[in-house]
C-alpha cells in the first residue's frame, strides 16, 4: 500500500509540475499577445480613412476589444474556492494555518485536488488564448480584404 501511494504521489507531482509550467507558458503567451495586438491596432487606426463608409470606428475596434478582454481574463490570477483548507491565501496568515499531517492517503487526496484545480485553470487559460488568437487572425484577414477592396485606390 505504501509503495502504491508513493508511486501515485510521484505521478501526481509530475502532473502538477506540468500544469504549473503550462500555466506559466500561457501567461507568457498572453503577455506577448497583448503587445502584438497593440501593434496591430495602430496601423488599422492609421488607415481608417480608407475604410468604407459603412464601417464605423466602434465596429472596426470591436475585435480588438474582444481580444483584449480574452487576454486579460487569461492573465487574471485564479484562487480556487475548493481546497481552501490546505491552500491558504490570507493577508494575515499565521504559522498555525499551515499544519502538516503525516497521512499519505490525505496527501494523495490533496495532490489529486491540486491536479484538478490546476487542470481547470489551464483549461480556461487555453480556451481564452485560443479565442483571442482566432479573433485577432480573422480580424486581420478581414481588414486586409477590406483594404484590398476599398483602400488601395
Amino acid at each position: 500500500m505504501k509503495e502504491d501511494t508513493a508511486a501515485a504521489a510521484k505521478y501526481l507531482s509530475g502532473l502538477i509540475n506540468g500544469y504549473t509550467d503550462g500555466i506559466r507558458v500561457s501567461d507568457g503567451k498572453a503577455n506577448i499577445a497583448v503587445l502584438f495586438v497593440a501593434f496591430m491596432m495602430g496601423p488599422i487606426l492609421a488607415s481608417y480613412e480608407k475604410f468604407p463608409r459603412f464601417l464605423p470606428l466602434p465596429v472596426a475596434l470591436t475585435p480588438f476589444l474582444v481580444v483584449y478582454f480574452c487576454l486579460l481574463v487569461c492573465l487574471v490570477p485564479r484562487y480556487p474556492k475548493s481546497g481552501k483548507n490546505n491552500f491558504v491565501i490570507q493577508r494575515n496568515a499565521r504559522p498555525q494555518d499551515f499544519v502538516y499531517v503525516d497521512d499519505p492517503v490525505a496527501d494523495l487526496e490533496q495532490l489529486r485536488l491540486r491536479c484538478a484545480i490546476l487542470s481547470q485553470i489551464l483549461y480556461w487559460k487555453t480556451l481564452f488564448l485560443r479565442i483571442s488568437f482566432m479573433v485577432s487572425l480573422v480580424s486581420v484577414v478581414a481588414v486586409l480584404i477590406l483594404l484590398y477592396i476599398f483602400g488601395f485606390k
